[in-house]
């Protein structure tokens, strides 16, 4: 796939004077023209892009930084979050007040490694770049999907990868969710301390709402 910027972004013109805020907003322009026609809403002014369907929805925010610095860094951090509103219908029927939230950032970004010493984090940005890191508190060995990326001086193929980093890393997710042995592959490998959150909150409520055969099976499940 191929992709230009808007004819009217500063994208395509600017420099070490552009304000960051700009440059950031035009970004997140850009990746929203990608989402609009697959059926995303996009909020502009805190740049958002919301799927719903009336049984799922899937919110991703996008924020920046107090450190951005003119003419070398402007962040840009994905923040996904994943509801469903069929279990949120289903607890209010209970008396029970609930967003329905059942996934999101940071869990869903982050995995358990076997083949890398324990307190060893291992992070993949979205350029593909590796980078390892010693950090002793780790509960294991960690391998780190990197939501945050400098998007001063981006280009074209840059914003295709974030694309497919979105594409890749959240929007799957709202298949994965109607099919409980999907589902079950893609949480087993979180680290154990978002895992434990899965059982203990809205997660396990969806499970036995969804998939009320499957739940045994699911409290069984250890990472």
């Amino acid at each position: 796939m191929n992709w230009k910027w808007k004819e009217d972004s500063i994208l395509n013109n600017y420099n070490e004077n552009t304000p960051c805020k700009d440059i950031f907003k035009a970004v997140c322009d850009e990746i929203a023209e990608y989402y609009i026609p697959k059926g995303w809403r996009y909020a502009k002014s805190r740049p958002k892009l919301t799927y719903n369907d009336k049984s799922i929805k899937i919110e991703i925010a996008f924020w920046s930084s107090g450190s951005n610095m003119p003419g070398d860094y402007v962040n840009l951090e994905i923040i996904p979050t994943i509801y469903s509103l069929d279990l949120k219908k289903d607890l209010k029927s209970k008396g029970i007040d609930s967003k329905g939230y059942i996934l999101g950032y940071p869990g869903i970004f982050f995995e358990k490694l076997e083949d890398i010493p324990k307190g060893l984090k291992r992070v993949i940005d979205l350029h593909g770049n590796i980078h390892e890191y010693e950090e002793e508190y780790e509960e294991t060995s960690v391998l780190r999907h990197h939501n945050n990326i400098n998007v001063y001086g981006i280009n074209e193929i840059d914003l295709l990868k974030i694309i497919d980093f979105i594409d890749n890393k959240i929007v799957l997710w709202k298949d994965l969710i109607n099919d409980y042995d999907k589902l079950k592959a893609n949480i087993t490998p979180f680290l154990k301390s978002d895992f434990r959150k899965l059982k203990e909150g809205d997660f396990a409520n969806y499970i036995k709402y969804k998939f009320p055969d499957k739940y045994y099976d699911f409290e069984k499940l250890e990472n």
